[in-house]
């Protein structure tokens, strides 16, 4: 049992690079474990014993499940996570080329240790977002997008330009 787990989580982990495929990924679960997607715009039509889950933006997700016994005034249990981690993001529009090699600029996101990303082969994975046009008028759209293949890298800087 506990290695079944173990193995769930270490495939969950891996197919979510992002906190946006994290999302995608916990849906896909949720799904298949018989939650049922709702809008947060909506009105809900919540039963007892049934399970529900809504996102937004692509990055956040909340699910929760209501209890055969549950009444209106009944008690009931939060339970929180969330699905960011400490990452390299690209700058947007940050491409440079120098001396024939592509350059782009990264700034940091949360408390990670940042030296243990340099000097070793980088993936990219995120969303982007597209514009649309359909039938005369334009809408945006977002695509997760992961490079499985190493296309990056951040070297260390000699000591006397890393000030």
């Amino acid at each position: 049992m506990a290695n079944s787990v173990a193995t769930d989580l270490v495939d969950f982990l891996n197919a979510s690079p992002t906190a946006f495929h994290a999302v995608e990924e916990a849906k896909n679960r949720l799904k298949s474990a018989g939650y049922e997607h709702i809008s947060e715009r909506d009105d809900w039509e919540l039963e007892a014993g049934n399970k529900y889950f809504f996102t937004r933006n692509h990055s956040t997700i909340v699910a929760f499940a209501i209890g055969q016994k549950y009444a209106p005034g009944n008690g009931f249990f939060i339970v929180g996570a969330h699905t960011d981690s400490p990452c390299l993001k690209l700058k947007p529009v940050s491409k440079v080329s120098k001396c024939g090699y592509l350059q782009v600029g990264v700034q940091t996101y949360g408390g990670g240790l940042w030296h243990t990303w340099f000097d070793r082969d980088l993936t990219i994975a995120g969303r982007i977002i597209t514009k649309d046009q359909k039938d005369g008028s334009e809408s945006f759209s977002h695509r997760l997008v992961r490079i499985k293949e190493p296309i990056m890298r951040i070297p260390t800087l000699a000591i006397h330009l890393d000030r």
